[in-house]
C-alpha cells in the first residue's frame, strides 16, 4: 500500500520542482527585459532633451506646426530603427 502513495508523492514533487523552474526562468526572463527596458527609457529621456536643444537651435523662431514636422520625422526613423534592429535581433 506505501507503493502508490510514495509514487504520488514523488509525482507530485516532480510536478512541483518543474513548476518552481518554469517560474524562475520566467522571472529572471522578465526581469532582464524589465531591467533593460528601464535603461532605454533613461536613454530615451536624454535624447529627448538633446534632441529638444538641437530643434532649438535649428528652429530659433518657434511656430506650432514644427512641433507636428519633428514629430512626424521623430515616428518615422523611430519605426524604421525598430525596423532594422528586430531584423538584426531574428537574424
Amino acid at each position: 500500500m506505501e507503493k502508490p502513495k510514495d509514487w504520488k508523492f514523488h509525482r507530485r514533487n516532480m510536478i512541483l520542482n518543474h513548476e518552481i523552474q518554469r517560474f524562475t526562468k520566467t522571472f529572471k526572463e522578465n526581469f532582464v527585459t524589465l531591467i533593460v527596458s528601464a535603461l532605454g527609457l533613461v536613454a530615451a529621456l536624454s535624447w529627448n532633451d538633446a534632441i529638444k536643444l538641437w530643434i532649438d537651435t535649428v528652429f530659433p523662431e518657434k511656430t506650432e506646426a514644427y512641433r507636428f514636422y519633428v514629430a512626424f520625422v521623430v515616428t518615422i526613423l523611430s519605426v524604421t530603427l525598430t525596423y532594422f534592429i528586430s531584423k538584426l535581433k531574428s537574424s
